[in-house]
C-alpha cells in the first residue's frame, strides 16, 4: 500500500533578532496537517510536524536524512513542505549564489552553518530515499525583498550595492523523482495575506488539494496550473509560483 509521509516545517520565531518573525508559515504547516489527518486518505498518510522551537537545522536534517528513509518504501510519497524564510546569500571567496531555508535557530551572520542550502543539502537528502517520489513544496523566497518570507543574507546585501545578480532557482539539477514546488520565482516575494491568515502560496495549495475532481487523484502539474493563475491573479502578478523536476505521471491524492 502506497503511503504518503509528510515532513511539514512552519517557522513563525526566530532566536536571531536580526531575522524577523512571520505571521502565518506555523499555520500554514499546521493546516496542511489537518487537511492531510482529515482526508479520506488518512489511513495511508503519517504526518512528522516541526513547527518552530522544534524546526531547528538539526533536528530537520537528522529526521528527513536519518528517521524518514528508514521509515519509507519504494511505493510510498515523501512530502516535504517548508514555511518560512529563504535567504540568498554570495559564499565567501566564491562568485555563486546560494539559497537557503531559514531555520529557528539560524543566524543570518552564518547562514552557511545554521540554514539548510537547498542545493546541496535537500539533494544530498533526497538521495537518502527509495520512495518513488519526493516532493518538496516551498512557501519560501529567495529574493531578498523585504516584506514576506524572505531576508537577504549580509554579503549579497554587500554585493548588490554594485551589481544585483539574477539567480534562477529553477535552474538546479534534480534527479529522477525529484520535485519542487516553490511559492515564487527567485526574484519576487512570497507574500503573507492577513486577509486570508495564510501565505498567499499556502492558501491556494490547500484550496487545491481539498477541491473535489472529476477522479480521486491531481497530476502535480494541473495542480500547479491552477496554484499559479490563482496566486498570479491575486497578487497583480506580482508573485508566481514555479514548479521544476521530473514529475511524469508524478500525483497527489485530492484531501477530501
Amino acid at each position: 500500500m502506497t503511503r504518503i509521509h509528510a515532513v511539514l516545517i512552519g517557522i513563525n520565531k526566530y532566536t536571531d533578532p536580526s531575522i524577523p518573525d512571520l505571521s502565518y508559515a506555523r499555520q500554514d504547516a499546521s493546516a496542511l496537517r489537518d487537511l492531510l489527518a482529515g482526508s479520506a486518505h488518512a489511513s495511508s498518510v503519517v504526518t512528522y510536524p516541526l513547527l518552530d522551537s522544534a524546526a531547528t537545522r538539526a533536528n530537520i536534517i537528522d529526521f528527513i536524512g536519518v528517521e524518514l528513509p528508514g521509515q519509507s518504501r519504494k511505493d510510498d510519497i515523501v512530502l516535504i513542505y517548508f514555511a518560512g524564510h529563504g535567504s540568498p546569500e554570495i559564499h565567501p571567496g566564491l562568485d555563486r549564489l546560494s539559497r537557503f531555508l531559514v531555520c529557528h535557530d539560524t543566524t543570518r551572520a552564518g547562514l552557511l552553518s545554521t540554514a539548510i542550502d537547498v542545493r546541496m543539502d535537500l539533494g544530498r537528502l533526497a538521495a537518502r530515499f527509495t520512495s518513488r517520489l519526493v516532493l518538496f513544496v516551498l512557501d519560501a523566497c529567495f529574493s531578498g525583498y523585504g516584506g514576506g518570507r524572505g531576508i537577504a543574507g549580509p554579503r549579497l546585501e554587500e554585493r548588490r550595492r554594485l551589481n544585483r545578480p539574477r539567480p534562477r532557482l529553477d535552474a538546479l539539477p534534480l534527479g529522477a523523482g525529484l520535485v519542487f514546488l516553490a511559492a515564487c520565482a527567485d526574484d519576487e516575494v512570497a507574500w503573507e495575506e492577513p486577509r486570508l491568515g495564510h501565505g498567499l502560496f499556502s492558501y491556494h495549495l490547500l484550496a487545491e488539494l481539498s477541491t473535489p475532481g472529476s477522479t480521486d487523484v491531481i497530476g502535480l502539474p494541473t495542480l500547479y496550473d491552477l496554484i499559479y493563475e490563482r496566486v498570479r491573479a491575486q497578487s497583480g502578478g506580482r508573485q508566481n509560483p514555479i514548479l521544476w523536476g521530473n514529475v511524469q505521471g508524478a500525483r497527489l491524492p485530492r484531501l477530501i
